[in-house]
């Protein structure tokens, strides 16, 4: 529990945002660059190809601080997902592709960890 205090306390709001548009977070809400964007199984499910999630990225980017710190958790190796009894494509890529669209964006992996269960998530 204390972490889950500690969180709370941390975190200033959660931002409506999407990254499927140009405009990814509404002009109305006047927001200056984030510190920290935490992505998970975001990036992957808008973006079905190497160049739409360089697309994608440079969206988040845009709205990152100069020094600020991306979090993100996705999967290697997948072609769809499920809600329920529907199929969505998702983005089947492997490592090295992965981390030559992070290159191409500017993007240093500081920390790399992967998790194998069903499928392979980064």
């Amino acid at each position: 529990e204390l972490i889950a205090d500690r969180v709370r306390s941390s975190v200033a709001d959660v931002i409506p945002c999407d990254l499927s548009k140009d405009a990814v977070i509404p002009a109305e809400l006047s927001l200056k660059p984030f510190d920290v964007m935490i992505c998970s199984l975001v990036w992957d499910v808008v973006a079905v190809n190497a160049a739409q999630l360089e697309v994608v990225i440079r969206r988040c980017l845009a709205w990152l601080s100069p020094k600020g710190v991306l979090v993100v958790q996705g999967s290697l190796h997948e072609e769809w997902y499920t809600v329920g009894s529907a199929l969505f494509p998702v983005l089947n890529i492997d490592k090295e592709t992965l981390f030559s669209v992070f290159d191409k964006c500017g993007l240093k992996v500081e920390k790399w960890e992967t998790r194998t269960k069903c499928s392979t998530h980064y």
